[in-house]
């Protein structure tokens, strides 16, 4: 049976409920099934206490269900070759028509019986919203691992309005291996691009570097966007079709810009510039228009950006708030520290080998430390969370984190 949801990460749950995130999205964003995060919220709404009920826990059946739950086992037992559906038919012979349970029922008792596997039950559909006006949502994404003519291996960085599938802008780093790319400069490219378009409401990532990978808790990076007023959204693991507008440009734009045929970085980013403005402002894409003349509005959000405005309008209380939305999981080390971003917390030797949940309290600053039960076993100020480490990508002893 998989380990209870801890309380710490339970209370995150409901916050973020609170504010208006869906289930799919609590559940990427902390790595969670989906159906377990529907499952506490539903709870929630009718009983506050959010401590595991381990008494309520398994299956209790009625007397009359219990019957006819034995005696299928038995006859499955005595006819082990017969499928649920044959076994059904003989149910309702011996037993009134609305006390006989469903073939897939029937075959989930023979599989948790160890009486036969039951078929894979079809995984429910998340409900996804996707942005209805430009520069609502910019789904980002890299390519790596490209090889020019001379055998040079590159990346691109790419940016695409979800709603209008405009590309907005490409670096080209040559560097084939994206994860040695860094923060300051995929940073450094989206201050460009955000002088050039204005702020968008959220911008769409996957869970690699430089977004994810951080232990549980955004990294440094999201965290400065979330102080520009931009909320980060991490899509699931391993699911290319969250971000599919930008996936459908990254294949485009291989097949354009053909870059085995360039004979450098430099030469590709001079193609790609060109062929970014022709799929933005040239193809005929909505109903023979560009995508530029068919959404006027593509031209700027409306949402100021520059570097002047970032230093006068940065807010660290978002960034923190964007940190208060994660409970992560530590273990206690033989020194009785845990670390969060790279930087050591000291919990109490009493604690050596406990995992313990760590969450920020926004208000006062403090990284809060409590046992799963959600009860608080000591506080650490949140030290090297400032707007200024933040806008250096610096909020550990690891710059770039």
């Amino acid at each position: 049976m998989p380990r209870a949801i801890a309380v710490p990460v339970r209370r995150v749950i409901v916050r973020r409920w609170q504010r208006g995130q869906t289930a799919a999205e609590i559940a990427a964003a902390l790595q969670l099934v989906p159906r377990s995060v529907r499952h506490l919220l539903r709870h929630a709404a009718a009983d506050p206490d959010l401590a595991p009920a381990y008494a309520r826990c398994g299956r209790h059946r009625p007397a009359a269900e219990q019957a006819v739950y034995e005696h299928a086992l038995d006859v499955r037992r005595q006819h082990p070759t017969w499928g649920a559906g044959l076994i059904r038919v003989f149910l309702r012979d011996r037993f009134a028509a609305p006390r006989v349970p469903s073939e897939r029922t029937l075959q989930r008792w023979f599989h948790a019986a160890g009486l036969g596997p039951a078929p894979a039950g079809r995984q429910p559909h998340a409900q996804r919203t996707w942005a209805d006006r430009p520069h609502e949502v910019w789904q980002i994404d890299a390519v790596e691992e490209l090889t020019l003519k001379g055998g040079q291996r590159a990346s691109w960085l790419r940016i695409t309005d979800e709603f209008t599938g405009a590309i907005l802008d490409t670096k080209v780093f040559p560097i084939g291996c994206w994860a040695y790319v860094g923060g300051p400069a995929v940073q450094a490219e989206l201050r460009k691009a955000l002088g050039k378009w204005g702020r968008p409401q959220r911008v769409r990532v996957d869970n690699g570097t430089p977004w994810g990978a951080t232990g549980g808790l955004p990294t440094a990076l999201a965290l400065w966007l979330c102080g520009l007023g931009v909320a980060v959204v991490c899509n699931h693991p391993r699911r290319p079709r969250e971000n599919a507008i930008v996936e459908r440009t990254q294949g485009v734009s291989q097949q354009w810009a053909e870059p085995q045929t360039c004979a450098s970085p430099r030469a590709l980013q001079r193609r790609l510039d060109h062929l970014d403005r022709v799929q933005r402002e040239q193809y005929p894409s909505i109903g023979g228009r560009s995508r530029c003349d068919a959404y006027p509005g593509l031209t700027h959000s409306g949402r100021p950006y520059g570097r002047a405005w970032e230093r006068r309008h940065r807010s660290l209380p978002q960034a923190l708030a964007a940190v208060a939305e994660y409970a992560a999981r530590r273990r206690v080390d033989q020194s009785g520290r845990v670390w969060l971003y790279d930087v050591g917390y000291a919990v109490g030797k009493a604690h050596v080998g406990e995992d313990i949940y760590a969450t920020l309290d926004a208000e006062t600053e403090d990284w809060v430390f409590q046992d799963a039960d959600g009860r608080e076993l000591r506080r650490q100020p949140a030290r090297t969370l400032t707007a200024e480490n933040i806008c250096r990508l610096q909020v550990g002893r690891t710059a770039g984190h």
